[in-house]
């Protein structure tokens, strides 16, 4: 598995993941985003997937026992052991990849994460890039789009640099907004950055 790519690593993450939820009938996954998913311990860049097992109640133990049995018999190595706060069930795949399902303090319901074995990491984050790139989009149209409606309806505001800054409360709602949130940060931080550098000097230019 040294030369496997992301795009691979992506498949059996979520191969695996699916049928980890078809071991034990009714099983439902409510996804938590990547980022805030743990990986297993180590160096290296991994992919991850996964999210909380809901309403287990009583059968959470068979539901241990079903994701257990299923891994054993694929020819996997699992660790079944109790931690401080529960039960941890940690499947090795000969492939490389994680299952981890575990009772992580202050979750209702227990957590599955599946990691990929470790892959290459990206160049430049692809989150980031997006924002870059939305950044550089909203800083080149926004000055000209935000300022023809206000000067079109009030003939008055020609040639003054005001309505070239009214795309700004956007800007700044949509890159502080998506900064805030852990899932959407490096989205963020990209647009940000990029409707900073190119945005204050388009409308600077015009204004």
């Amino acid at each position: 598995m040294k030369g496997l790519s992301r795009a691979e690593a992506t498949r059996g993450v979520e191969q695996r993941l699916d049928a980890t939820l078809h071991a034990h009938a009714g099983l439902r996954l409510a996804p938590i985003p990547p980022a805030l998913l743990r990986p297993p311990p180590g160096p290296g860049a991994r992919i991850l997937r996964g999210g909380h097992l809901p309403h287990l109640g009583e059968t959470a133990g068979d539901v241990y026992d079903d994701i257990r049995h299923l891994w054993e018999e694929s020819g996997c190595r699992v660790e079944d052991r109790a931690g401080p706060d529960g039960r941890v069930l940690v499947v090795h795949d000969p492939a490389g990849y994680v299952i981890t399902l575990t009772h992580p303090p202050g979750d209702a319901d227990p957590t599955l994460t599946v990691a990929s074995p470790r892959v290459p990491a990206e160049m430049i984050d692809r989150g980031l890039l997006a924002g870059l790139l939305s950044g550089i989009a909203l800083g080149c149209g926004g000055p000209c789009l935000f300022s023809a409606g206000p000067m079109t309806a009030f003939p008055s505001l020609a040639g003054l640099a005001a309505p070239f800054w009214g795309w700004i409360p956007l800007y700044l709602l949509v890159g502080v907004g998506s900064a805030w949130l852990p899932e959407s940060r490096k989205f963020g931080l990209g647009l940000l950055a990029g409707g900073a550098v190119v945005g204050i000097s388009v409308a600077g230019i015009f204004a």
